[in-house]
């Protein structure tokens, strides 16, 4: 199927251009333009070459551009979400063991917020869906991928280097608590249908007590991808019936510092429905441990269940934030609705409040 994409970035001239080094400065002709993905802050396309014109770069790549919806624009620039994704793929890539796509090409322009990467196109892989959830052997996969991401910078000083990576302060503590505040009414009366009256009167009682939630974060920092759920995860199968999975991870547009289990609980508790998530959650959270300690990586296990327990909640904030400040749509709203009563419940079960009350 192919589209009109009107970003500039998704042209002849700019992909020859981007990609001449690669190419030996061939004049490249596009076949199609395909939208791809389910990403609601940018677009994202397929682009295929035609075959006289690529013989020296892959038949087709991966294009992200901006989105099209001002809503979502909005958006980007208040969370500075392209600046963070070119960011990773130009600065940080190399630091991290995770999988993430090949990057052929990264752009940015941060006073006009705009912005064009050209990736490898992972045409052999199934990308993972945040309504349906996933299997054990995904999470697994999942999870293995984010000791990769995680263990490299877990409490390094390296950190401090990336000066453009968001990390907790009072300053944007004190910016989520204000968001949370002016957003959370607008959620609560979209969702009062769909999402369970318990999970909204814990989101009230959650929006009231930011500030002690707050102060109950873990002190240990790294590297974290902020929104690893299945619908940023590509699955490539394996003839392994021990590791049936290898996993790509992409959408790198929320990455920041702050405790592991930040996406952790975000990941297990977006992932499976409720009776599901409490069978495997804690071998889930097991294996994550054991990860870490073949990187040699020191926390008891004890510590990371408590703030697995407390980070989960990450995953009912963007629910809130999210489902109010992008462009909306169906499955969107589908989306959040599940993140919202999946996390609730999650933070029910783990009895979360107790660690900030």
């Amino acid at each position: 199927m192919s589209t009109t994409a009107s970003h500039r970035g998704v042209t002849a001239e700019y992909l020859s251009g981007a990609l001449g080094a690669t190419s030996g400065g061939a004049r490249l002709e596009i076949e199609s333009v395909a939208a791809i993905g389910t990403g609601q802050m940018a677009e994202s396309y397929r682009v295929v070459f035609k075959e006289n014109a690529a013989r020296r770069i892959p038949k087709s790549v991966v294009v992200k551009v901006p989105s099209q919806n001002e809503s979502s624009r909005a958006a980007s620039r208040a969370t500075r979400c392209y600046e963070l994704e070119t960011s990773f793929y130009s600065v940080m890539r190399d630091h991290v063991e995770v999988n993430a796509p090949k990057c052929l090409h990264v752009w940015f322009d941060k006073p006009n917020d705009d912005f064009v990467l050209i990736l490898e196109d992972i045409f052999n892989a199934t990308q993972g869906d945040q309504i349906a959830g996933a299997s054990v052997d995904q999470a697994n996969a999942a999870i293995d991928e984010l000791v990769k991401l995680h263990s490299p910078l877990w409490d390094s000083p390296k950190l401090d280097s990336f000066d453009w990576l968001p990390r907790q302060s009072a300053q944007t503590q004190a910016g989520t608590g204000d968001l949370l505040r002016s957003v959370f009414p607008i959620f609560a009366q979209r969702f009062e249908a769909t999402v369970d009256d318990s999970v909204i009167k814990l989101g009230a009682r959650l929006v009231a007590n930011i500030e002690r939630y707050n102060s109950a974060f873990p002190k240990n920092m790294t590297v974290v991808h902020r929104d690893f759920r299945l619908d940023n995860l590509l699955f490539i199968k394996q003839n392994d019936s021990n590791n049936p999975y290898s996993v790509k991870v992409v959408d790198w547009q929320t990455v920041g510092a702050l405790p592991g289990a930040a996406d952790l609980g975000y990941f297990i508790g977006a992932s499976f429905d409720v009776e599901s998530r409490r069978k495997v959650e804690q071998g889930l959270v097991k294996r994550y441990h054991r990860g870490l300690e073949a990187k040699k990586i020191q926390i008891s296990f004890n510590d990371l269940w408590s703030q697995y327990r407390l980070l989960g909640t990450s995953g009912y904030i963007m629910a809130i934030v999210a489902s109010v400040l992008v462009k909306q749509t169906e499955r969107g709203d589908a989306m959040f609705t599940v993140m919202a009563n999946r996390h609730g419940q999650q933070m029910i079960d783990l009895e979360t409040e107790k660690l900030f009350a």
